[in-house]
C-alpha cells in the first residue's frame, strides 16, 4: 500500500509499528505522525523502546509487523499481488533518502578528515565529484560552526567536535527529516551544550527533527511536541509545557519524578 502524496501527507508515518528480537517483543503497535517543520522529542526510560522505534522509522531495523510510510511511500516492503514482499536495497534507499541520521556514537571514519567524512556520501550516493563534494561538505561544517577543522582526523576532535561533523554530515545530504539516536549521551557534560545549541539552530531554522534524548531541559525547550515511551508503546505525548507540566499518567509522573530526584 502507497498512499498518495498530498499537502497534509505526513513526511514520517507509523502505522501499527511491531518489531521483535526473537521471542522478545520490543514495539506493540506504535502509531506516529511526524509533520514538518516538527521537532519531536522521544523520551522515557531506558528499555523502553525509544530507539528501537527510530531505527525502525529509518528501517536500519526491519519492522515485523506494521508499517511505515515516507512521504507517502511504504518503506521497507512492497505490494505484489495482495502479499507484502521484502524491497530490494535500491528501493529502500529511494524511499529512506529523505532522511538524514545521526548516531549516539558518530560512526565517524578514523581514516577521513572531517571534510572527508561529510563528504563520502556525496560520492557515493549522489555522484558528485571530488571538488563539489568538498564543497557541499565544507558547507555543511560551517553551518555546524566547523570548517576550521575541515581537515583534521577524528582522532584530533573532541567528543562535542565529532557529533556535530556526525551533524554536518547529515546536513550535506540535504534531509527532509533528521533522526537523532541519544546525540548526546555518549559526551562528557561539558561537551553536551555546544551539540543542543547546533541542534536548537537547526530547529529555529524549521529543520524537521525527531530525536531520541534524555535530555528534559532541551526537549522542554525546543520540541514541539514531546513523546512518553514505556514498555514499548507511545504512554503519553503533546506539547513540553503539557507533559512537562501536567503529566496525566502514572507511568510519566514517575519517570518525571526520577529525573528529577537524580538533578539534586
Amino acid at each position: 500500500m502507497t498512499t498518495h502524496l498530498t499537502k497534509n501527507t505526513p513526511l514520517v508515518a507509523a502505522k501499527n509499528v511491531i518489531k521483535k528480537f526473537g521471542d522478545l517483543q520490543v514495539l506493540h503497535g506504535v502509531d506516529l505522525d511526524i509533520d514538518r517543520g516538527e521537532v519531536v522529542c522521544i523520551i522515557g526510560p531506558s528499555g523502553s523502546g525509544k530507539s528501537t522505534l527510530l531505527r525502525s522509522l529509518a528501517f536500519l531495523d526491519h519492522y515485523d509487523g506494521g508499517s511505515v510510510f515516507i512521504n507517502g511511500k511504504l518503506l521497507g516492503y512492497r505490494e505484489q499481488g495482495g502479499r507484502r514482499l521484502p524491497a530490494s536495497s535500491s528501493e529502500i534507499a529511494a524511499v529512506r533518502q529523505p532522511i538524514g541520521m545521526v548516531f549516539q556514537h558518530f560512526n565517524l571514519w578514523p581514516h577521513m578528515t572531517a571534510v572527508e567524512n561529510v563528504g563520502a556520501a556525496l560520492k557515493t550516493v549522489l555522484g558528485f565529484d571530488r571538488a563539489e563534494a568538498r564543497n557541499r561538505a565544507l558547507e555543511a561544517l560551517r553551518k555546524v560552526g566547523m570548517d576550521h577543522k575541515a581537515d583534521s582526523f577524528p582522532s584530533m576532535l573532541s567528543g562535542g567536535q565529532k557529533q556535530r561533523v556526525g551533524i554536518a554530515r547529515a546536513l550535506a545530504m540535504r534531509p527532509q527529516v533528521i533522526f537523532f539516536d541519544e546525540p548526546t549521551s555518549a559526551l562528557d557534560p561539558q561537551l553536551v551544550g555546544e551539540v543542543l545549541e547546533t541542534m536548537k539552530q537547526l530547529a529555529s531554522e524549521g529543520m524537521t527533527m525527531v530525536i531520541v534524548t534524555h535530555e528534559m531541559g532541551f526537549a522542554a525547550k525546543v520540541a514541539s511536541r514531546v513523546i512518553f515511551m514505556d514498555a514499548g508503546a507511545i504512554v503519553e505525548q503533546g506539547q513540553p509545557s503539557e507533559l512537562f507540566g501536567q503529566p496525566k499518567s502514572d507511568r510519566l509522573k514517575s519517570f518525571l519524578a526520577s529525573w528529577q530526584e537524580r538533578q539534586i
